[in-house]
């Protein structure tokens, strides 16, 4: 057995709990080939490394925002569980990214890097961000979830596309694992949410994928 088919079984071994349920996981009906020696990374999986970096960057803010302005300890461990986990990702994306050139911030892939077209807006994070400055207390509190919400809505979705698309072994593993601690902090945002009367239903259908280091 390969190293990454091994890595495969793992990862779909962990993600049998509830996260795994919600992924929804979708085969690409056209799939693409790899990049041959000498091309250049498809516009789909630049679009992916440069939109998750920035979401991941917009995790950290939101999190040192969240340090001074959470109402309590409990509130603010969570924020930080989920900052820390996009300071993983990005330091995992900034070696994904490496020599690879990626494309401005205007450019489009044929397909996006979302699936949802209600998840296209890039900059959730940096709009939360800054309506959440003036806020306080339970004002925050309420403000951030429904805010993290909707972005972490996004991050699933963007994840779960790359990994269902991609053709590129590395960036497909990358994001069935990334998607267990993504899921993990949306269901931690959903626990959280019902403390503050914000109805958020765990909403998933069942995955429909099959074994990541086959027909790639």
């Amino acid at each position: 057995m390969s190293k990454l088919s091994a890595t495969v079984l793992v990862v779909l071994a962990a993600l049998s709990g509830p996260a795994w349920a919600q992924a929804n996981l979708r085969p690409d009906p056209n799939p693409r080939v790899p990049p041959q020696p000498g091309q250049s990374l498809p516009v789909e999986d630049a679009l992916f490394l440069r939109q998750a970096t920035a979401a991941s960057q917009g995790q950290q803010d939101l999190g040192r925002l969240a340090a001074e302005k959470a109402p309590d300890d409990a509130f603010k461990a969570m924020a930080q569980g989920i900052a820390g986990t996009h300071r993983k990702l990005a330091e995992q994306l900034k070696g994904l990214a490496q020599g690879r050139p990626l494309p401005p911030a205007d450019a489009q892939g044929a397909a996006g890097a979302v699936t949802n077209p209600a998840n296209a807006h890039e900059a959730m994070a940096g709009d939360a961000v800054n309506a959440l400055k003036g806020a306080s207390g339970e004002a925050f509190a309420k403000g951030y979830i429904e805010a993290q919400l909707r972005i972490h809505d996004r991050i699933v979705d963007l994840y779960q596309t790359e990994a269902s698309n991609t053709p590129a072994r590395d960036l497909a593993t990358f994001a069935i694992t990334s998607l267990v601690a993504v899921q993990k902090d949306r269901d931690a945002l959903r626990q959280m949410a019902g403390r503050f009367g914000i109805k958020a239903p765990a909403a998933g259908q069942a995955i429909q994928y099959g074994d990541p280091a086959k027909a790639r």
